[in-house]
């Protein structure tokens, strides 16, 4: 990303208002990556990831997994792969803890962060550069996610239902996104939502309950590089 692609994005976020997010569930992703996933982008979020994709010349399109708002927790040892009896305990787990992320309260986005990272965790940064969005009188309320998006977030979290989970285990199962992809050096760009002291108490009793019925499983990124990715900027 290059300077003038910087001055187009810094353009675009400070025409954008503050905005919100809303906690959704714990959800298993592909390769057996542990998330908490959002209710959806707000249309502030939308709209900007869209201006992105339109001002800024030459960005490559964006990764599947970054279309729908998450956080990424931690991953699965090298080499470790899920069974079918663990994935069931692993979705056993996100159902009884979704009251408790439902009672989350919504967090604030005051601020975006461009992120030049040099791992995909984001424990190791070599720039953060935040831009801040300006205040205007709107609550929470007023940025639900659209309806569209929100059958978009649906339809994911759907392939991890109690009813499909023999189906989606091959997915659990493939190879990659174990610890090294997300520690080893990697540079590169990001445009990313960084939770900071906003943390949600939920995500303290998911790390706990899984490390106690999974013994040795995963591995958890460090709470201070807990972010939610807007748009990937190479």
């Amino acid at each position: 990303m290059g300077f003038d692609d910087f001055n187009i994005l810094g353009s675009i976020l400070r025409t954008k208002a503050r905005t919100w997010v809303r906690p959704r569930e714990f959800f298993i992703s592909w390769n057996g990556v542990p998330t908490l996933a959002y209710r959806g982008f707000s249309p502030v979020l939308l709209e900007i990831k869209k201006e992105i994709e339109q001002e800024i010349p030459g960005i490559k399109p964006e990764n599947p997994g970054a279309r729908w708002p998450k956080t990424t927790l931690g991953a699965l040892r090298d080499g470790r792969v899920l069974s079918l009896q663990e994935a069931g305990i692993l979705r056993r787990i996100c159902t009884e803890l979704r009251p408790a992320v439902e009672a989350e309260t919504c967090l604030e986005i005051p601020q975006l962060s461009v992120v030049l990272f040099q791992c995909r965790s984001l424990e190791r940064r070599l720039l953060t550069q935040s831009i801040s969005l300006h205040l205007d009188s709107s609550s929470p309320l007023d940025h639900e996610p659209p309806a569209d998006h929100i059958r978009q977030v649906d339809g994911t979290m759907d392939q991890f239902s109690h009813a499909r989970l023999e189906e989606y285990l091959p997915r659990l199962q493939a190879d990659g996104n174990r610890e090294s992809h997300y520690r080893k050096t990697h540079i590169e760009p990001t445009l990313v939502f960084d939770i900071g002291h906003q943390q949600p108490k939920c995500i303290a009793s998911f790390v706990e309950t899984v490390n106690r019925e999974l013994p040795g499983a995963y591995i958890w990124f460090q709470e201070k590089s807990r972010h939610m990715t807007i748009r990937g900027l190479v």
